[in-house]
């Protein structure tokens, strides 16, 4: 054989290994819809492509007491984490973009997605109610003590002393901003007027924002809103799912998962789903290793104070059954609808995929 032939004979297989090789890599990843395949990682691990709010909230205590574990690996999956954001909306917009396969995200997400037309599933709800406190600083602590107003005060006194305050949230539609308004509004209170919504996309700006005094108190969920107790800064105010439980009986934390993938991957859905439930299993048992390994990995920034009250006040949240049911679904919708001249409605059926999780014993 010529030397000419040679080389072009190397070429030619030179190409077809490379072209080979982007084949089957392209057949191992998913697919921008979800696709028909997770990929396939280290150690045979399924990949599931991951997002939610991550250490800037425990609200993501069962995806984080999950990988603190390792209950994933003991399922057969490992998760590709893209991101983390302090925005249901857009974790949502993610997964219905299949940008994400799965998604942990504040309950009115979902809801909102499907009234816009882009559909996800919910196979599970992680957390309820919702145990949505509002916290202020020690300076208006301090005001409404000279008119009389405390934290021990009663609900209706408490609630009526909000008018006139700066309060910071969370993004404009998200859970805890439509919870708020909603016990504003059951309350008597107009949100957009008598009281000033400040709107932050960033969990710890907004607390820094109350901590000096630009905004004076905020609406949240714990570690955040008990942080500052424990700090030495504010103390919570209202705790609604004691003072008002009936308004947070609301899907808290959710699974949302692309429709296509869940279609096309119902195993690895499954296997996040078992994962959810052993980490759902601790928070009802929740040992002092489980505490420090959580808190060394995800929250070593967060001073021992603070994180002692935060995961205690959290965790009861996420002790009950994954199964969503009509009557949260219900509660969720009314809602969302508050204030809206619009009012939504999502079939339950639509929204929300139970048979993968009903198929979980004791889930």
């Amino acid at each position: 054989m010529s030397a000419p032939m040679v080389r072009s004979t190397k070429l030619v297989a030179s190409a077809l290994a490379v072209l080979l090789t982007v084949l089957v890599s392209g057949c191992a990843s998913s697919s921008p819809e979800g696709g028909e395949s997770a990929a396939s990682g280290d150690g045979g691990l399924t990949t599931i492509s991951y997002i939610d709010a991550g250490s800037a909230c425990l609200c993501s205590y069962p995806r984080l007491q999950a990988e603190a574990q390792g209950y994933f690996a003991q399922q057969g999956i490992e998760i590709d984490n893209k991101t983390s954001i302090f925005n249901a909306n857009q974790l949502i917009q993610a997964v219905a973009q299949g940008q994400a396969d799965i998604a942990l995200t504040g309950g009115t997400a979902p809801l909102a997605s499907a009234a816009a037309g882009k559909l996800v599933k919910v196979v599970a709800v992680l957390g309820a109610p919702a145990p949505e406190q509002i916290t202020l600083n020690n300076q208006t602590l301090e005001k409404l003590a000279q008119k009389g107003v405390t934290p021990e005060s009663p609900y209706q006194e408490k609630l009526a002393a909000l008018k006139g305050l700066k309060i910071a949230s969370a993004a404009t539609g998200s859970t805890t901003d439509l919870l708020f308004r909603q016990i504003l509004t059951l309350g008597g209170l107009k949100p957009d007027s008598d009281v000033t919504i400040q709107p932050f996309s960033d969990a710890a700006a907004g607390t820094a924002a109350v901590k000096q005094g630009a905004s004076d108190g905020l609406a949240g969920f714990p570690s955040q809103t008990t942080g500052p107790e424990a700090d030495g800064w504010g103390k919570v105010f209202i705790d609604i799912v004691k003072d008002a439980p009936e308004a947070a009986n609301i899907p808290y934390i959710v699974v949302a998962v692309n429709p296509d993938f869940l279609k096309n991957q119902p195993d690895a859905v499954t296997k996040f789903l078992k994962a959810m439930t052993q980490a759902r299993d601790d928070a009802k048992d929740f040992s002092q290793e489980h505490s420090d390994a959580l808190h060394q990995k995800f929250f070593a920034s967060t001073s021992d104070a603070a994180w002692k009250t935060g995961i205690e006040a959290i965790l009861p949240v996420f002790t009950g059954s994954i199964v969503p049911t009509q009557e949260l679904a219900d509660n969720l919708i009314k809602v969302y609808n508050i204030g809206k001249p619009d009012p939504v409605s999502v079939p339950f059926e639509e929204l929300y995929d139970t048979e993968l999780v009903k198929a979980l014993p004791d889930a």
